[in-house]
């Protein structure tokens, strides 16, 4: 049996997600082993808030600053979302993750994102 090399990775989505601005939502689809990147710009110190709609429970978000290295991975937000800090000015990005279990059973799923800045 040989391996199967992991997909490409998707095209990163690019959001207006503004300060004290509207809600934005996506919706995807996210594959075995092929995370949905999403990018924002934010300010240090304006607040993220992330709720994460998945039929199945099979996702995760993680969250990559500007720096680059992620500092929040396998986070799942609960009914009342997530609130997140920024410490960093730049680009942001979220990826929403297929859980590991899942994804060694090839598995995809539907979901939906609502993100809203808060400053």
């Amino acid at each position: 049996m040989h391996a199967v090399p992991p997909p490409p990775p998707l095209p990163e989505t690019v959001i207006d997600l503004r300060a004290g601005g509207p809600e934005r939502v996506v919706n995807d689809e996210v594959r075995a082993y092929q995370a949905v990147p999403i990018s924002f710009e934010a300010t240090a110190a304006d607040e993220l808030l992330l709720w994460l709609t998945d039929a199945e429970g099979l996702l995760v978000i993680d969250l990559e600053g500007p720096s680059g290295p992620r500092w929040l991975a396998g986070a799942r937000p609960g009914p009342d979302g997530l609130r997140i800090r920024l410490t960093e000015t730049g680009v942001h990005r979220v990826h929403v993750v297929m859980t590991g279990d899942a994804a060694r059973r090839g598995r995809a799923a539907r979901f939906l994102l609502r993100l809203k800045l808060l400053r």
